[in-house]
């Protein structure tokens, strides 16, 4: 199973390093996420005005210990989370909630390496499959939608 996972996964982030339209792709930086100019955090304008747009984005993926399905957390930096009581608490701020549309309730296994990946950005309150709730979330490419054709029912 970890096998088919990986390489619907694989898929995934190729096809985000090789399609198309991935020169269209805005390129999204952690560091723009909040404005940190006030007493607290807010959500950027940059963050914002690319919701519901397709992004690129580099980070890493957090080793967690109990990991979601069909989804994976990226990050600026490496991250490993104990969940033990504290839930996702362990996360930065700016941890995206990444959608591996393609392996939907499917164990995305973890990589150390750091990732580009590319898909529809989704700004504001989220509850996940996993009754997580989430505020930036990121719905990862599929291969059809970077060929322009439709998926098959």
């Amino acid at each position: 199973m970890k096998t088919s996972v990986s390489l619907l996964l694989g898929v995934a982030l190729s096809a985000a390093f090789c399609g198309p339209s991935r020169a269209e792709t805005p390129a999204l930086s952690f560091s723009e996420f909040f404005d940190t100019t006030g007493q607290e955090p807010a959500v950027s304008g940059r963050l914002l005005q690319l919701n519901g747009n397709r992004v690129k984005l580099v980070g890493f993926m957090a080793k967690m210990e109990v990991a979601p399905r069909g989804a994976f957390y990226l990050t600026p930096r490496p991250v490993s989370c104990d969940e033990e009581g504290a839930g996702t608490a362990d996360l930065p701020i700016e941890a995206v909630y990444v959608v591996v549309r393609s392996s939907p309730g499917l164990e995305v296994p973890y990589t150390p390496r750091a990732l580009e990946v590319t898909g529809r950005l989704e700004v504001g309150y989220h509850v996940e499959d996993d009754n997580q709730a989430t505020h930036i979330r990121l719905l990862l490419d599929q291969p059809q939608d970077l060929l322009g054709t439709e998926p098959k029912p």
